[in-house]
């Protein structure tokens, strides 16, 4: 499945349980996470990828960045390969 398909399924999945998802960009800062999901007091960051492929280094270092600094408040940054690992990422962060 393209990564374009699980960024689809994904966001039909977050709109279906009530949660806001937007598509995330920063021209100025590389290796941000694709999605930012937001809902029920928290935030995640969202890295999709291809079934099979992982985070590039650049990747994984905004994703620890983001998980060092927002630990405390609800906010998280997660990677997934597939629908149903974002899900799980997702399920685990809104409706634990």
């Amino acid at each position: 499945m393209k990564e374009s398909e699980i960024e689809r399924k994904v966001t039909l999945y977050c709109e279906s349980r009530g949660l806001l998802t937007y598509k995330f960009t920063s021209p100025s800062s590389r290796g941000v996470p694709d999605r930012i999901i937001i809902g029920h007091q928290a935030v995640l960051f969202l890295e999709l990828k291809q079934k099979g492929k992982r985070p590039t280094p650049l990747q994984m270092r905004e994703i620890n960045r983001i998980n060092d600094e927002g630990g405390g408040f609800n906010v998280a940054a997660e990677w997934a390969d597939s629908v149903e690992s974002a899900i799980r990422h997702i399920d685990q962060m809104f409706f634990p």
